[in-house]
């Protein structure tokens, strides 16, 4: 058994036939208030497989994520406070979310899975430190099952945090910054009987009690990564309308300064950025099997290098032809590095929708974040992409540390008049960035990273948490007007409300309509349970009215028209 203050066992390479592999890799399940599962794909996991399928060693990745199961789930002690934040289940096409749930597979599932498995180095993610209570947990649940296997944790949240995760007697050794080196250099020591403190970016428990902790590694030069192993995750769950979605990252890092990321250039993550031709390679790999659908590019600004991005964008072309898969760039495009040559590539290789990170359209603001004004560019964007009949989503932060809600208020208004969906994020404090660090420094940090998430309305500071709450919800009531105005040509008209207590009936979308109609009548934001009774939503009358009053006096713009 690997026990507490020893160094991990070597590996056992001359196992049991009935073992299947040497390395598992664990993406393990969250529990929140919704998951977006088609932004799970463990493409690191994925890239670190590879590199250790290329020394030798057989590695499966355990995907718990990749399941449509959920159930709910008993809200954590340390998030009590959000038990009536949300308010009654909300069946109006602009509700919020409401329940806790545990998305994905079982710990029991997952803990007998890996038993199963045979391996003996077993690496579990831990990208986001609200989530480290089901990374934890899970490490728990498969240590109990396979005491005999050296237990690791990677990933944002462990680089970040290796003393606190090295306190949990579950986990054995802890590899900080990007696992490609580190986790096969982890096995060769475990198998050859090595000094684990070479392993680079290793933090371990030494026989003495003190923790070893090395500092993070990051890969030099991206392109002499192997291309990640696209077969080892379940490709059929991510599939749309049954052809292959691809998630790719051709860079790492960012030249940025944003002040609420953790991956800009205050940060130790060096920006690299791989060759077109190594990014194709991938594509064309995997592509030999199956048929795309979908890529994604994760990149935190794959257009930062427009030469780049449009020889990129030409091979895409070239590969694909006249049929290629949908293109999308989910994590953000920065409006000004876009030109009208730029969107016109990306509209003939297959993008649909230019994702543009806004960020917010408030100057003084946008110089708290440390970024540009993009107002003007922003604005180039949409309109060169009405041009070509693509569609726009514009990403705002609302509840920013010092961001004033006036400000967030103004910046939907902003998206109101123009030809783009509103993509509001509430702000949550990611370790190692500039904003987590301010917010440390004065008391705004909530004391367990468990409320460090977006869902947990983190940070009360000059937007207060029923200001951002109302931010959303107003967000998504101006997306349903948009939608209206697509549809019909206009969105409702005011109505006084004569509701009377009795059951709404009608379609979803037609007592969304009924909701707007009495909102612009008397600004009161109201939502419908589940048995049709119409209900008020707590909020600030100063922020609803002011969005009421502010919204007919705009020429509200649909998505399409």
């Amino acid at each position: 058994m690997t026990h507490r203050h020893e160094a991990p066992q070597p590996l056992d390479r001359t196992s049991p036939s009935d073992r299947h592999c040497d390395i598992l890799l664990i993406q393990p399940p969250v529990r929140d208030f919704y998951l977006t599962a088609k932004r799970t794909m463990p493409y690191g996991l994925m890239s670190i497989a590879a590199a250790c399928c290329q020394r030798g060693y057989r590695v499966q990745i355990l995907d718990a994520l990749a399941t449509g199961k959920s159930r709910p789930a008993p809200l954590p002690e340390e998030l009590a406070y959000l038990a009536n934040a949300y308010g009654p289940t909300d069946s109006s096409p602009f509700a919020l979310f409401h329940h806790y749930r545990h998305f994905g597979n079982a710990l029991s599932t997952i803990a007998e899975q890996a038993r199963r498995s045979g391996a003996r180095l077993i690496g579990i993610s831990s990208l986001f430190s609200a989530y480290e209570d089901m990374a934890l947990a899970c490490a728990q649940a498969v240590k109990a099952c396979c005491p005999e296997a050296t237990i690791v944790l990677g990933g944002h949240h462990p680089t970040a945090f290796p003393e606190r995760v090295l306190k949990q007697a579950a986990v054995d050794v802890v590899l900080r910054g990007e696992g490609e080196e580190s986790l096969p250099a982890l096995a060769d020591a475990l198998l050859k009987g090595r000094p684990l403190a070479a392993v680079p970016g290793v933090a371990f428990k030494q026989a003495d009690g003190e923790n070893y902790i090395r500092e993070a590694v990051y890969a030099d030069d991206l392109n002499h990564l192997p291309l990640p192993s696209f077969d080892l995750v379940k490709t059929r769950y991510y599939a749309r309308k049954g052809r292959a979605t691809l998630v790719i990252s051709a860079s790492r890092g960012c030249p940025m300064t944003c002040s609420y990321c953790c991956m800009g250039s205050h940060s130790r993550i060096p920006y690299r950025r791989r060759t077109v031709a190594h990014v194709m390679r991938e594509i064309e790999q995997a592509a030999e099997d199956h048929e795309i659908g979908l890529i994604d590019f994760e990149d935190e600004n794959i257009v930062l290098d427009r030469g780049w991005f449009a020889d990129l964008l030409h091979h895409l072309k070239r590969f694909f032809g006249d049929c290629p898969p949908e293109l999308r760039a989910m994590n953000g495009l920065l409006p000004s590095a876009l030109d009208q040559k730029t969107i016109a590539l990306m509209k003939a290789a297959g993008f649909k929708e230019l994702n543009l990170s806004l960020g917010t359209s408030d100057s003084a603001q946008a110089r708290r974040f440390l970024r540009p004004s993009l107002s003007a560019a922003f604005d180039g964007a949409l309109r060169w992409a009405a041009q070509l009949d693509m569609t726009a989503v514009g990403y705002l932060i609302v509840g920013a540390p010092g961001q004033p809600p006036q400000t967030s208020l103004e910046d939907l208004l902003y998206l109101a008049s123009r030809r783009a969906l509103v993509g509001l994020s509430v702000y949550y404090p990611a370790p190692n960035s500039l904003d987590f660090q301010k917010c440390e420094a004065t008391g705004l940090l909530p004391s367990t990273p468990l409320a460090w998430r977006s869902t947990a309305l983190p940070i009360d500071d000059t937007t207060r948490q029923m200001e951002s709450l109302t931010l959303l919800r107003l967000a998504r009531m101006l997306n349903f007007m948009k939608q209206c105005v697509d549809l019909e040509d206009e969105y409702p008209f005011p109505e006084p409300s004569k509701y009377d207590g009795r059951r709404l009936k009608g379609s979803r979308t037609e007592m969304g309509r009924q909701l707007v109609s009495w909102f612009l009548s008397d600004g009161i934001l109201r939502g419908i349970d589940p048995r049709g009774t119409v209900f008020v939503h707590p909020s600030p009358a100063w922020l609803t009215h002011s969005f009421w009053q502010s919204i007919q006096r705009i020429s509200l713009r649909g998505v399409k028209r």
